[in-house]
């Protein structure tokens, strides 16, 4: 494959492996090339393919805010009016405004946003996937903040983690995020945040699996180290029976059948903390008399877990 180089005035081109200019124009930045063809930014905005001869493909006119490397045939595209689709190995656009893809991309941006403005997230933290297929997941990019991704910014990784399409590299939590893929069927959606309460909560002790208030039980797992394979490990034995966890000295995460049913557990399981903490700055927590504790987990259908007083 050949190598991007980088010339001292910042442009970009590929090299062969003698490390010779495949072709002589240069470009504000170049993908690797996939089927024959790779992306160039050229430097008056354009976005274009390119085949090795640095030939640009003819778009038939179309300009484009992003194009992605070719997949199967096809690169997936936004024009700069909005439009989503694939460009063909033709140039011809074929545009899907209702590509189920595109669609889970724009939703995981604008709840990435949503957790950044709330708070749950600051700076690199966190990470958000998608289960688009058997074969295929959409995640956020390693490195990048959540609060300003973009569609393209996200990556596609096969159920192992490895990356598929996307031109970065998948969260360093990507192990979390497969391990409950595989274990659950059924969900779509996997939120992993830093929410500032639910840590402080682990941090001093208070456990949200008591019923002190009219929420489901919260377990908090055992401490793992960040993005190891320790922390799908001690969230195992809750995978089955919860829909969220603590980990504690590190933030939650929410697993769910929809991205919107996982933020709703995520700014839940956030709201409980904080009133915890509170609660807890004012004086000891009185907990719920048994036999309430015993109703509410039979109102949550929880009632076969042994969740301690």
């Amino acid at each position: 494959m050949p190598d991007i180089f980088r010339d001292h005035d910042g442009r970009y081109h590929h090299v062969d492996a003698e490390g010779a200019p495949m072709y002589p124009a240069r470009y504000r930045a170049v993908s690797e090339y996939a089927g024959g063809l790779a992306v160039a930014h050229r430097l008056d905005g354009a976005v274009t393919l390119i085949d090795p001869a640095g030939r640009e493909l003819d778009l038939q006119g179309r300009r484009f805010a992003w194009i992605l490397p070719p997949s199967g045939g096809f690169a997936l595209a936004q024009t700069i009016d909005g439009r989503h689709g694939r460009i063909d190995a033709r140039g011809r656009f074929h545009a899907n405004d209702e590509d189920p893809e595109w669609l889970a991309r724009r939703e995981i941006v604008r709840v990435a946003r949503l957790i950044y403005e709330r708070g749950y997230n600051v700076s690199i933290d966190g990470n958000i996937s998608v289960r688009l297929s058997a074969r295929e997941l959409l995640m956020t990019p390693s490195g990048q903040h959540n609060g300003f991704l973009r569609p393209e910014d996200l990556v596609v990784v096969d159920p192992a983690g490895a990356l598929i399409r996307g031109t970065g590299r998948p969260t360093s939590e990507y192990r979390l995020h497969t391990a409950l893929y595989r274990r659950l069927p059924r969900i779509r959606c996997v939120i992993h945040v830093h929410s500032p309460f639910a840590v402080a909560a682990s941090l001093a002790g208070i456990d949200l699996a008591k019923t002190w208030i009219t929420v489901a039980p919260v377990p908090t797992t055992q401490y793992a180290r960040i993005s190891s394979a320790e922390s799908p490990r001690v969230l195992e034995p809750f995978m089955d029976d919860y829909n969220w966890a603590i980990l504690p000295r590190h933030g939650t995460v929410a697993w769910a059948d929809s991205l919107w049913s996982a933020f709703l557990r995520v700014e839940g399981l956030e709201h409980c903390a904080k009133i915890l903490l509170s609660a807890r700055a004012a004086g000891p927590i009185e907990p719920l008399p048994e036999h309430r504790r015993l109703e509410l987990l039979t109102f949550w259908g929880l009632e076969h877990l042994e969740v301690p007083e």
